[in-house]
């Protein structure tokens, strides 16, 4: 059993959540409690559900990489032989799939070489884009576990960056295709970043003693490797936080009574948000207009018809 604190915990405990003798609550799972429902939650926790079993989906393979590179810290990467790949280029043999299934099960992940080349890419622009933001990643101090009692409730947090500096931020590393600032907000809001980034500084205080920001770190998967740091603003975070209290409060409930329900019955009668509805009205009005004929137009089939 793992003390409060500060820790240095490998990926595979961590996931596993074998750090208490009560399953902990992360911000995984606190996104799920409240945008999906309490037997989400239960579902993806490995020791809740008898039956979970771990997914190592390709989707995720760029992303695991560039952390490794960017942060110096995390699982690493194999270049699956050329030689092994199908004729065109999918991992799709025997050979090739056998060799992507020793690598997972080493806990490193598989890239074809063209995908290494994207990686490395991406960490000389991210960087580049750090140094520029006067932004520095001791790997020492990556993948840093939080772990604390938060509401009555056992929370873990795995920081991908963590300054020894209390004055500074606290870092989340991520990989998107589109890394304008716009885009960061709608990805956060989107996937719940906004509770993560709760999360995660209302743990590392309960552990530590210390406020730290938070910052996310966006970058792109595609050239030019574009690079966005975001920090969230003091109504955004607000909001997070009561979100991240009240998914406490269920997750303790439910601890409590076993009990872990899922949507709520009957028939749930939805409507559209008024700003979708007023947009269609102006462009219905829009198009009515466009399809209108002109009075010039009007004027002269008049003039052909008159007698």
């Amino acid at each position: 059993m793992i003390d409060a604190g500060i820790h240095r915990i490998d990926a595979a405990t961590y996931h596993a959540d074998k750090l208490r003798d009560v399953p902990t609550l992360s911000s995984t799972l606190a996104r799920l409690v409240i945008d999906r429902s309490p037997l989400h939650a239960w579902t993806a926790h490995p020791r809740l559900n008898p039956d979970w079993e771990p997914s190592d989906s390709k989707t995720f393979d760029i992303g695991r990489a560039a952390h490794r590179a960017v942060l110096g810290d995390g699982a690493d990467w194999v270049v699956i032989p050329d030689d092994l790949l199908a004729a065109n280029g999918a991992a799709s043999t025997k050979a090739a799939k056998e060799f992507v299934s020793s690598a997972r099960d080493a806990g490193l992940t598989p890239l074809k070489s063209a995908e290494a080349e994207q990686i490395e890419r991406m960490a000389e622009a991210a960087r580049k884009a750090l140094d520029a933001n006067r932004i520095t990643l001791d790997p020492s101090r990556s993948e840093m576990t939080a772990l604390a009692m938060v509401d009555g409730v056992w929370c873990r947090a795995m920081v991908d960056n963590a300054p020894e500096d209390p004055s500074l931020p606290l870092y989340d590393f991520k990989t998107t295709t589109n890394a304008s600032p716009d885009a960061c907000l709608r990805a956060v809001m989107t996937y719940g970043y906004d509770m993560q980034a709760a999360h995660y500084m209302d743990t590392w205080k309960a552990a530590t003693g210390q406020e730290r920001a938070f910052r996310f770190i966006f970058q792109e998967k595609d050239a030019p490797y574009g690079v966005c740091v975001i920090e969230l603003g003091g109504l955004t975070m607000e909001m997070a936080r009561r979100k991240m209290r009240h998914a406490r409060e269920v997750w303790r409930d439910c601890l409590t009574s076993g009990e872990w329900p899922g949507y709520p019955a009957g028939v749930h009668h939805v409507e559209l948000p008024e700003w979708m509805a007023e947009r269609w009205l102006e462009r219905e009005t829009a198009m009515m207009d466009q399809s209108r004929p002109s009075a010039a137009a009007i004027e002269a089939a008049m003039q052909w018809q008159a007698p």
